[in-house]
């Protein structure tokens, strides 16, 4: 199944006809969303003899429905509504289904007589679905907190072979708030899945300020490493800014550098905004660009290699909140 942006409209239209709430004390929040993402990519290894040079195409579509249980209550009559859980200390239950679709194209070619392999033009397609479910709880008079979640996935692979791969995973984490709007998390997940497990450790700092005498902010920062079968690791480290000049509207931009999979160095620029049209309805957007570089020589005979990818992704949703 695969969503339209015209279809994702009209949802949105009929979220905000349906919903009439203008109260500040909320118990539910369900939410819709979809992400659009178009990569490409291309490599060039020159070798003694020749070139080998492959390129791909990658086109996804994710959508997701997401609801959570505030259940010992949430309210947002303090501070920008989009950081209500922040500021009210917020305990929640929260569950999430998302679909992911994904077609690919390859292209691989050689004309060094040492690696005489036959050109390549390939097509598949991929698809998938996952559930999650996460656990938050806080005391809010002593400032503690702690975080648990399962994951389950399924995903599909069809064209030139047809497979299936599961996985699940876990996340345990606790944390603080050490100033009445900062809070600093530690988190561990691992991922378990047919093609090997994978173990993750966060760390994250969030943080919302004034500025000046009407407008706010907030700071996200935060930062992972990846331990995976194989000795294969991934850092990842990732930066946000975001401004407030009122309660309902929130703009900012994000920073994300990725590194060490494949010799691979990944950064992404993201611009995101949204807007709460009523006290208890909000639309988002958001934009991102990944740029990633590739460094070092390939073992083939002290082959170089000259690669580029790109990846630009565009993402909408809608949330709802409710008694």
């Amino acid at each position: 199944m695969r969503l339209t942006i015209s279809t994702i409209c009209g949802l949105l239209t009929g979220t905000l006809a349906a919903t009439n709430a203008s109260a500040e004390q909320y118990d539910f929040e369900a939410g819709l969303s979809l992400d659009s993402t178009r990569f490409d990519g291309s490599q060039t290894i020159s070798t003694a003899g020749g070139t080998i040079f492959n390129s791909g195409e990658t086109d996804t579509d994710d959508w997701r429905l997401f609801g959570s249980w505030y259940f010992a209550g949430l309210s947002d009559d303090k501070g920008p509504r989009a950081r209500a859980v922040l500021v009210d200390r917020a305990s929640s239950l929260s569950f999430g289904y998302s679909r992911t679709e994904q077609t690919n194209s390859m292209i691989l070619t050689s004309n060094d007589p040492a690696f005489p392999f036959p050109p390549v033009n390939s097509q598949f397609d991929t698809a998938g679905d996952s559930f999650v479910a996460n656990l938050r709880y806080v005391d809010r008079d002593s400032g503690w907190f702690g975080t648990a979640g399962l994951l389950t996935s399924d995903t599909s692979l069809s064209g030139f072979v047809n497979e299936s791969f599961d996985a699940t995973g876990w996340r345990l984490g606790g944390g603080r708030y050490i100033l009445d709007t900062t809070t600093l998390a530690l988190d561990v997940s691992q991922v378990n899945s047919d093609g090997g497990d994978a173990t993750a450790v966060a760390l994250m700092l969030e943080h919302l300020g004034d500025l000046g005498a009407s407008w706010q902010y907030g700071v996200d920062v935060g930062y992972s490493r990846v331990d995976a079968d194989g000795g294969a690791e991934l850092d990842t480290w990732r930066a946000a800014v975001a401004l407030y000049p009122n309660r309902d509207f929130e703009f900012g931009v994000a920073v994300e550098d990725v590194s060490g999979l494949f010799g691979q160095d990944t950064t992404g620029v993201e611009v995101f905004a949204s807007w709460f049209v009523k006290p208890n309805v909000s639309l988002s957007a958001k934009y991102r660009i990944d740029d990633s570089d590739y460094f070092g020589n390939v073992s083939i005979g002290g082959a170089t290699r000259v690669s580029d990818a790109d990846n630009h992704s565009f993402g909408i949703s809608a949330t709802v909140r409710f008694k």
